[in-house]
């Protein structure tokens, strides 16, 4: 078994914190200095929350927007971003 590879394996928090914190924040909403200059989503917002699918979450952690976010389909493997599109998801409530 290679470790990374299954999603019970893959540490959510860490992910989130090694590849999203700097933009999202620790709070999902955005307030950073990174975060508020490239308008980073805030993921507490009710209206993001309600007018995305989760595969549409999962696409734009894949591929991105260049002029938002750097696209992560290089950096994480499948299962790595698929386990953050709850963790997106809990920021709103």
């Amino acid at each position: 078994m290679v470790p990374g590879t299954f999603a019970d394996e893959i540490d959510t928090q860490e992910l989130y914190k090694k590849h999203c914190v700097l933009c999202h924040g620790e709070d999902g909403k955005g307030k950073t200095d990174l975060g508020e200059g490239l308008g980073a989503r805030d993921f507490t917002e009710k209206k993001f929350q309600n007018s995305i699918t989760d595969e549409k979450i999962l696409k734009q952690i894949e591929n991105a927007t260049p002029e938002r976010m750097f696209p992560f389909k290089d950096k994480l493997t499948a299962e790595e971003m698929k386990a953050l599109v709850p963790v997106i998801r809990a920021f709103g409530g």
